[in-house]
């Protein structure tokens, strides 16, 4: 039987390798048809939150070249800075808009920064038995994602490195005499979930609210390196490292001549660290079920390599793929149960979203696109599906029948997907929290009915926040595209001989022009740092009126060349 989610898909191969969906230039963000000109977020949506947001210091002068400018940025982005770069792998440009300036759209906002709105994540523990019942505690020092692994490590009782820059978080535990070994570790992270969108609607989540305090909840825990991206952040989760160590920088990475998929075909060659799944799983002869459920091969940092270490097995790894929802791995590293394609309720699932509003139309908040399965995978109807996704894979493999301890991870996707398409503070942001808060309860029913009360531990967070609606934080939007225009245009050359590839960190350049122009990554950084935000603007464009008075404004904080992310952080000490 096919499963009903097959309705909107014509392909028939359930497991297969994922050779172009994640390619070099892949976005964390979903494309979108451009809205046309003067578009902007929606601010008169009912139920839109109305957070308020200082305007900034209007400034009309860089700092002085990349160097000066980069050395004055808080020490702690530079730290972060510096933890997100690998040498040989990151971009050869990086660059920092001045806060609260990002890269994208009016319509469209980007995540990735070291500032603490996208950097302050939640990190609960909960597990009766084994987590303290501490409700929210402040550590002596700065908690982040990086701790997580080797508190997993502690929690099962297995070895793990100690000269990595993750730290075991006792303060959440029980005495190690008081909990034993739980049956089953789930950990579950909400993509694009940190604070500053849990703030903005805090009656959004109770049952998470409730976790919290009845577990541990960790204050100020930050993702801890930048780019705050999905592939970069859940390998930290996984490996209790940074990509300073880990090596996935970014959805791409640069191997040699040539820059590609950090990630690529579902496959772990780039993870330069083994994970706690890694090393717990061997420690115990690969008796341990491992698994993981996610939307893209960028989230395999929090599993890790399964076949492809040596020594390890074919994990479970699930990989939702973006359009059509169809689920995949790639056999050679990794496994997928084929009972997962036969699993109903979709179209239930799709029904009950359908029916929120009280008619059966097509539509949730608004927007008709239940019937679009592009679309679909921005709206409640995977989070509940994937709900029974992970149900299905716990009760037939067995999670939890023996004294071997079984791991899981999953990312819910769509809180992350639901801000970029319609931004945080609109009401489907709202509603996407209600809905993942009632899966999130969903999943320790089951696991109390199915593992067994006090047998089982969640480790619960987010990998970063979100950016707001320019039109209120009073953010620039940098149009990248037009940025790449500008620098090469201004050194004589074409942009598409200059460019390898671009995030919102960083350029990939390409060596070949640079050697046969003389152009270096330092002039490009310091031409970043006099780039204005007058510059930005399309040919007759008119920015809304908050504008008009900054488009003097250097558009960047900071531009450095990452081979020189040594001498930055050096003078960043000095200076700080």
């Amino acid at each position: 039987m096919r499963p009903s989610w097959h309705r909107f898909s014509s392909a028939l191969v359930l497991t297969a390798l994922l050779a172009a969906a994640c390619t070099s230039g892949g976005s964390d963000e979903p494309a979108a048809p451009d809205p046309g000109p003067g578009a902007v977020i929606a601010t008169d949506a009912p139920g839109r939150a109305k957070p308020t947001y200082a305007p900034p210091e209007i400034i009309t002068e860089p700092a002085g070249d990349w160097l000066e400018a980069s050395c004055e940025l808080p020490l702690e982005y530079v730290k972060r800075i510096r933890l997100g770069v690998y040498r040989g792998r990151s971009p050869e440009v990086l660059f920092v808009p001045r806060e609260p300036n990002y890269f994208g759209g009016f319509t469209s906002t980007t995540h990735s920064g070291p500032w603490d709105y996208v950097q302050r994540v939640p990190m609960v523990f909960y597990g009766p038995g084994f987590i303290a019942e501490n409700g929210e505690i402040t550590l002596d020092r700065e908690p982040t994602l990086a701790d997580l692994a080797p508190t997993l490590a502690e929690i099962l009782g297995t070895p793990f490195p100690e000269d990595i820059p993750g730290q075991v978080i006792t303060e959440a535990l029980l005495p190690a005499e008081e909990r034993g070994i739980p049956k089953v570790v789930l950990t579950v992270v909400w993509d694009g979930g940190g604070w500053n969108v849990l703030d903005t609607w805090p009656d959004a989540w109770p049952y998470l609210a409730k976790i919290m305090e009845k577990g541990t909840s960790i204050a100020d825990a930050v993702a801890g390196s930048s780019p705050t991206v999905t592939p970069a952040i859940h390998t930290t989760i996984g490996t209790g490292t940074f990509p300073k160590q880990h090596g996935i920088v970014d959805i791409p990475v640069r191997d040699g001549d040539e820059v590609v998929g950090a990630y690529d075909d579902i496959t772990p060659s780039y993870l330069e660290v083994p994970t706690v799944a890694d090393l717990y799983d061997q420690s115990v002869g690969n008796e341990a079920l491992v698994g993981m459920f996610a939307y893209k091969p960028w989230h395999l940092g929090m599993i890790g390599h399964g076949a492809y270490m040596d020594g390890g097995d074919h994990d479970i790894a699930v990989i939702s793929e973006k359009t059509q929802g169809d689920l995949i791995t790639n056999p050679e590293w990794y496994s997928l149960p084929d009972y997962l394609n036969e699993l109903p309720g979709f179209e239930e699932d799709v029904r009950a979203v359908d029916l929120d509003d009280g008619k059966l139309d097509n539509t949730w908040m608004g927007h008709e696109i239940l019937d679009d399965p592009n679309a679909l995978r921005h709206t409640p109807v995977w989070a509940l599906f994937q709900t029974r996704i992970l149900k299905a894979i716990f009760a037939n493999e067995g999670y939890g029948a023996d004294d071997i301890t079984d791991l899981f991870f999953t990312n819910y996707k769509q809180i992350d997907d639901v801000g970029h398409d319609w931004n945080m503070l609109n009401p489907e942001m709202r509603d996407i929290l209600e809905y993942s808060d009632i899966e999130l309860k969903k999943l320790t029913r089951f696991l109390n009915s199915e593992v067994g009360r006090e047998q089982w531990v969640m480790v619960f967070t987010a990998d970063h926040g979100q950016a707001p609606d320019p039109i209120a934080s009073y953010a620039w939007p940098i149009r990248i595209q037009l940025l790449q225009n500008d620098v090469a245009e201004h050194f004589g050359v074409d942009s598409d001989d200059l460019y390898q590839d671009e995030r919102p960190v960083g350029f990939w350049l390409n060596q070949a022009t640079l050697d046969a122009t003389g152009i270096t990554a330092e002039d490009i950084s310091n031409y970043l740092i006099d780039y204005r935000l007058r510059d930005n603007l399309k040919p007759g464009e008119k920015p809304p009126a908050q504008y008009r008075d900054r488009l003097d404004e250097p558009v960047f904080a900071a531009a450095m060349p990452s081979d020189q992310m040594g001498k930055v952080w050096n003078c960043a000490k000095k200076q700080a």
